[in-house]
């Protein structure tokens, strides 16, 4: 956001300059450039003081090697990789491969919490009796009960939202403020 505040709009360009990915046309325009913007000549030290050392990182890294296992790792990765799968896996062994490894093995504590929290709900939901399967005599007569209390609730719910209390309209001729009194009279 700090190139919004600024002056000049060609930071960019000084940017690519600072890294060489610019032509020998645009180059020399830049430069001529930088020699007239100071703001630009500061912003190019700074990304050149960067870009410098991550260009030239071939050569500063050129003595650090893998070690043998890496490379041993990396090269049948490879090989794995180029060759055709000889043995085809059944549709459902990749699919659990898949689900495994993208569902619950990065996730297997909460899935577990989750399976815990089921097996003590189904638990606790088989020691009420009004939760199991009863006859059809039953049924009817606990829906019939249930259709009672629902009107009733109704009932009830009716009388709290009524309003208790109408305040009566005000008779029309009670005396008025004197602020609020009608101006019966006229200035000739």
């Amino acid at each position: 956001m700090k190139w919004f505040w600024t002056r000049c709009r060609r930071r960019q360009e000084v940017s690519l300059l600072a890294t060489g990915a610019v032509d020998e046309k645009e180059r020399r325009e830049l430069e001529s450039h930088l020699a007239a913007c100071e703001e630009c000549r500061t912003y190019h030290a700074e990304i050149t003081t960067f870009a410098t050392p991550l260009a030239d990182w071939e050569k500063s890294f050129s003595a650090i090697q893998a070690t043998p296992a890496a490379r041993r790792r990396w090269a049948g990765a490879v090989q794995q990789a180029a060759a055709p799968s000889a043995i085809q896996q059944p549709f459902l062994t990749a699919l659990w491969r898949i689900v495994w490894g993208e569902l619950i093995r990065p996730s297997r504590y909460a899935w577990t919490g989750m399976a815990a929290l089921w097996v003590a709900m189904l638990a606790i939901n088989a020691q009420f009796p009004d939760h199991r399967m009863s006859g059809a005599g039953d049924r009817a007569s606990s829906s019939q009960e249930m259709m009672q209390a629902w009107e009733e609730q109704n009932r009830v719910l009716a009388e709290l939202t009524k309003p208790a209390f109408v305040a009566p309209a005000p008779p029309p001729n009670l005396p008025r403020p004197r602020s609020q009194a009608e101006r019966n009279w006229e200035i000739l």
